[in-house]
């Protein structure tokens, strides 16, 4: 029964709070939906170009040891060690960002369900502007741990890719490095890549917890801290549970996208 109720997200009500657990648990997705996508840029634009470089650049030591120190710092590097330096400097000492909070999101969703975005652009926009500014050290924080693992795996992708019987036949025709790397490695890199995407996300959702907690932002990680600390089991379950449906969501899509980027894959 409890099995069946949770497919239909109706985890029953909050011991603490008394409200059904799917209305809390609608409130705070979106604000861990939003952090998990403005780390993946992050890691993203950060990892992907150094892993890449530091693949090509093996076998220069000067470029190829400081990107992967740069790797093994952010591995090292705990999400809540680096989200307090942030808080320290950013907004305690320099006054640039928020201390605490993730920003008024409910009203950004209430204005595009109610199509008021035309109606008060002003107002949207300045609604907007608040929420990226609560954003902006959270994602900063646990995006630079992440940008870590991503240039780690996008290195090994890269290296597997490199080493493959086509890339030395394109050098051996003649074709310059550039269009080797470009028109080659990073088409045949985007398999790997998308297995990258699928354990990021796993670790993107774990470290919300941590990084939500650190600063004070509202989110399913912070509200399944709560709930454990309140013993509201009805809350913390649905909250795992959330987490769990999403990665194995993500990883089935992942699997589907692999018969997309790869025609050599087919469905059976």
């Amino acid at each position: 029964d409890y099995l069946w109720r949770s497919v239909r997200l109706d985890f029953g009500n909050s011991l603490r709070q008394g409200y059904p657990v799917s209305e809390y648990i609608g409130r705070m997705f979106p604000h861990t939906f939003i952090l998990v996508m403005a780390s993946a840029v992050v890691a993203v634009l950060v990892g992907v170009p150094i892993g890449i470089v530091s693949a090509l650049k093996r076998r220069n030591p000067l470029i190829d040891y400081p990107l992967r120190i740069f790797a093994l710092l952010g591995l090292s590097m705990p999400v809540f060690w680096l989200g307090i330096l942030l808080l320290i400097v950013f907004s305690l000492r320099l006054d640039l960002f928020p201390l605490i909070g993730g920003g008024d999101l409910d009203a950004v969703l209430t204005m595009v369900r109610s199509g008021e975005v035309f109606s008060y652009p002003g107002d949207f926009f300045a609604a907007v502007g608040d929420v990226l500014h609560h954003l902006a050290l959270p994602a900063l924080a646990l995006g630079f741990t992440l940008a870590a693992t991503v240039s780690r795996l996008s290195r090994s992708a890269m290296l597997e890719v490199i080493s493959q019987d086509f890339i030395r036949t394109a050098r051996a025709k003649g074709q310059a490095e550039r269009a080797v790397v470009y028109k080659h490695a990073l088409r045949n890199m985007l398999v790997p890549l998308l297995t990258i995407i699928g354990i990021f996300v796993a670790i993107a959702l774990t470290g919300t917890v941590l990084t939500e907690t650190v600063f004070t932002r509202p989110g399913l990680g912070k509200m399944l801290v709560d709930a454990i600390s309140a013993r509201d089991y009805p809350l913390a379950q649905g909250a795992i549970t959330v987490f769990t449906m999403t990665i194995i969501l993500v990883n089935l899509i992942v699997d589907m996208l692999y018969a997309v980027v790869d025609p050599r894959i087919t469905f059976r």
